[in-house]
């Protein structure tokens, strides 16, 4: 069933055209995740399906009666609001008529000694006491308290102001998720959620059939919970069939497709070029249509946008003491985040930190970078250390300051590794800040673009030891991207925090996981063989815990194989390599069954709950047999 048509929409805003001509259906099934560069206008394409901007151009069918829930990129609130008015104060029909329903029953809402106003009051109330009824909106409250309880957020009078960004985000989420919907419009959805979160909100998202266009950088995210994409590319809208990687792979050949034709147009024109400029004589025997043609195909050269470009700059020289933590405790009041924690960095070091929100992680990073002292312990700092913070707030900036002078208070110049040398200009235009830009106030900005400029300026300082504290939020895909290559070369240490499981997977090679506890737990390996392992563990009752190091540890790294091992397959390997396949077909199609269950207009509760468990288990026990196969597949 179609729920929006869009015919013909286009869209300028400060002067610059976001996207035009643009013709889309929408319909109930559709999981759609919009992807293109910070700035490209993927926040406003929300708010102009939503209705809260009016196009310039073309028109907007809605179907009739059609609930939109939408969640924004940086949920608000007022000073004063608890949580339960935070709650009441979406714009849902629902929480709109259970406003109206708690006002008249509000003490002083009606007047006894009127009579008339009474009876009025009571009809009103009867009336949307009818109208709660009809639109199932009566449990709202309790299902906003059942969303409020899986969250793990506290209690409804708990004020608004004493929330962190991860529980706003998670408030915001439950009031945009509990009342009934056809179409949810995320902006963001995943920044400041904990990697739990984001699974629930992914098993959220299947389950409830509901159709959904959703703003994200978080390309596992995408991986898992679209059917289609859209992008957002010079002011079109070009929509793809799959889900990320999918569309990854169609976009390669569709440019590959287009560079093809365009070569051969090119090659054609370079030879009407050449005829073209021999001279008056030639000139004046092409025909008008033949010179029209001409300029046509000049006209039609692809343009490919601007590209941001890869560099490994010079870092600063690190000496061999780098940074130590010597059994670091740290508190707040009687809450014990840290406790008892050594671990002494090498050069080289990739560590990323893991852990639900609140228990430490951003601490963590604090005390590394001499932001906070330690209650007990201490911290030794190589003298060569030159630290790097790419924190979750941002710089505190003048935001008249233009973008270029912001970059030269750090740094004029770059250093790169092949010996050449990066102006600031430069090298904000390989971060896509053209000269023109630059003169620009940040005030200016959007807030992917600030967090860009915030990096490039962080990196013309040539740190060689670089903190990061969830450095994807707001950042596009392909600033993302580029921060992974970067960091792919980069010869000093990194420590992460993230809950952008694919960068992570790419970007740490050791982890530290933080449980609450205040332990501080090691695991060396990435965050994929991670979820691995706790995947395998809770399947044989065993929890990976690094206390167990002994070879009783179920989770505990296997000692590397001899090069002759890794040659070639053993007898019992080749049988494993031959049945991995039928074994990761029979898991996609219980987990193709477990999608439609999910889809079904009225899946049983309690088969909706254990599917819901069993779908988490399947898609780690996938991506564990798929790698098993790779390894095995390469030695065969």
């Amino acid at each position: 069933m179609n729920l929006i048509s869009l015919d013909g929409v286009s869209k300028t805003l400060k002067d610059a055209p976001l996207f035009r001509e643009l013709s889309l259906g929408i319909d109930s099934g559709d999981r759609m995740g919009l992807v293109g560069r910070n700035g490209s206008g993927k926040s406003t394409l929300l708010r102009v399906i939503s209705g809260d901007l009016d196009p310039d151009e073309g028109r907007i069918a809605h179907k009739r009666g059609l609930r939109i829930a939408v969640l924004p990129q940086r949920p608000q609130f007022t000073p004063t609001a608890t949580l339960r008015d935070f709650l009441l104060e979406g714009e849902s029909p629902e929480i709109k008529l259970l406003r109206a329903y708690e006002r008249l029953l509000a003490p002083g809402a009606g007047s006894s000694a009127q009579a008339q106003e009474d009876i009025s009051r009571e009809r009103e109330l009867s009336r949307l006491h009818a109208a709660l009824e009809a639109d199932g909106a009566l449990d709202l409250e309790q299902r906003y308290a059942s969303y409020c309880s899986e969250l793990g957020l506290p209690p409804l009078p708990t004020p608004m102001a004493t929330f962190s960004g991860g529980m706003l985000k998670k408030a915001a989420l439950a009031r945009t998720l509990a009342p009934q919907s056809d179409l949810l419009l995320l902006d963001e959805p995943t920044n400041h959620l904990d990697v739990e979160t984001i699974e629930w909100l992914e098993r959220r998202l299947l389950a409830s059939g509901v159709a959904f266009i959703l703003v994200s950088h978080d390309r596992w995210f995408l991986d898992a919970v679209c059917n289609s994409m859209l992008e957002i590319e010079q002011g079109r809208v070009h929509r793809h069939p799959g889900n990320y990687s999918a569309y990854l792979a169609r976009k390669a050949e569709r440019w590959a497709a287009l560079e093809k034709a365009d070569s051969r147009r090119l090659t054609k024109l370079k030879i009407e070029l050449e005829w073209l400029n021999r001279g008056a004589r030639a000139r004046a025997g092409k025909s008008r249509r033949r010179k029209e043609k001409i300029r046509g195909m000049e006209a039609d050269v692809l343009e490919r946008g601007p590209q941001l470009e890869e560099f490994s700059a010079l870092e600063s020289r690190l000496g061999r003491r780098v940074l130590e933590f010597e059994a670091v405790t740290k508190r707040y009041g009687s809450t014990t985040v840290i406790e008892g924690f050594s671990y002494e960095f090498s050069k080289g070091d990739r560590v990323g930190v893991v852990g639900p929100n609140g228990v430490g992680k951003s601490t963590l990073l604090d005390l590394a970078a001499g932001r906070r002292e330690p209650d007990e312990g201490r911290i030794i700092r190589g003298e060569t250390l030159r630290l790097g913070y790419f924190d979750q707030l941002g710089s505190l900036v003048d935001a008249s300051t233009s973008v270029l002078d912001f970059v030269r208070e750090r740094a004029e110049v770059l250093r790169m590794r092949d010996g050449s040398v990066l102006s600031a200009e430069q090298l904000l235009e390989r971060f896509l800040f053209p000269r023109e830009f630059q003169e620009l106030p940040i005030a200016r900005l959007s807030g992917g673009e600030r967090r860009r400029l915030e990096l490039v300026r962080l990196l013309a300082e040539s740190p060689n030891f670089l903190i990061l504290d969830e450095p994807t939020n707001d950042l596009d895909i392909e600033t993302i991207e580029l921060l992974e290559d970067f960091l792919d070369d980069f010869r000093g240490c990194v420590l992460v925090v993230s809950h952008d499981r694919a960068f992570l997977d790419r970007v740490a090679s050791f982890l530290l996981v933080l449980d609450g506890s205040g332990a501080v737990r090691e695991f060396p390996g990435n965050y994929g063989e991670f979820r691995e392992r706790e995947a395998e563990a809770s399947l044989v009752g065993a929890p990976f815990s690094a206390e167990h190091r002994g070879s009783d540890n179920p989770c505990a790294p296997a000692e590397p194989p001899s090069r002759a091992a890794r040659a070639r397959l053993s007898f019992a390997e080749r049988c494993e390599f031959e049945a991995i396949l039928p074994e990761i077909e029979a898991l996609e199609a219980e987990k193709a069954a477990l999608e439609a269950l999910f889809a079904s207009s009225a899946p049983d509760p309690a088969a909706l709950a254990k599917g819901s468990r069993r779908y988490a288990e399947l898609g780690l026990l996938i991506d564990a047999k798929t790698r098993r196969w790779e390894e095995l597949a390469e030695r065969a």
